[in-house]
């Protein structure tokens, strides 16, 4: 049988803490940056979580399909962990949404923050930034949209497992279907790193910037 992966959800760290540079218009920048840093604490916390919750649903589910009919007991009572365990993952990627979006929200104030700028190269730079926060925003959301639908094939998958009318052939396709997904899942998730690199250098090019206009 195909080895199932139950999920890859690491992925790259947003550098966006605060940078005091001076000029009133640089510490709306600062603390907006900074507030969007904050609000992705929950994120962060989450991936943290995800990635441990993984590592053992993975070790769980591979000691299910080496239990024989005959330990149909067993079977279940693994089942049921690693139906809770997708359950957990479910409710900390809803966090992790919600941590997504309050920082989303924190980017209002940039539209000011461009208003008021005097240079038309750091406006264009500092609207580069913005639209950069804002790709990676949606890059995460593809993330989740498609991890969610590989957690319904995972369920599925769980469900045939414990059911002892499941043919070979059954799981085999389910399987196959969650490792399809999970390529998916790994696409988005690698788009959303690139994504985060990219704004990364974008602030740090703002920052350096606004350093030579000082």
């Amino acid at each position: 049988m195909k080895k199932i992966v139950i999920g890859t959800f690491l992925s790259t760290s947003l550098l966006l803490s605060a940078c005091s540079i001076g000029a009133s218009n640089d510490d709306k920048l600062s603390d907006t940056l900074a507030k969007v840093y904050e609000e992705e604490q929950g994120y962060r916390d989450a991936q943290q979580k995800l990635a441990e919750l993984e590592k053992k649903e993975q070790s769980t589910f591979n000691e299910a399909m080496k239990m024989t009919q005959e330990q149909k007991d067993e079977v279940l009572l693994k089942v049921e962990e690693l139906k809770a365990s997708l359950s957990e993952r479910l409710t900390l990627l809803k966090e992790e949404n919600e941590s997504i979006n309050n920082a989303q929200e924190s980017l209002s104030s940039f539209e000011e923050i461009i208003k008021d700028e005097k240079e038309e190269n750091i406006k264009t730079s500092l609207t580069d930034l913005k639209t950069s926060l804002e790709s990676r925003y949606d890059a995460h959301e593809v993330v989740s949209d498609e991890y969610e639908k590989l957690t319904d094939l995972q369920i599925s998958l769980y469900d045939l497992l414990a059911d002892e009318k499941t043919q070979q052939t059954q799981l085999q396709e389910q399987v196959d279907k969650v490792n399809k997904q999970n390529e998916v899942v790994q696409s988005a998730i690698n788009a959303f790193n690139e994504a985060t690199k990219k704004l990364n250098e974008t602030k740090s090019s703002v920052y350096d910037s606004l350093d030579e206009e000082k």
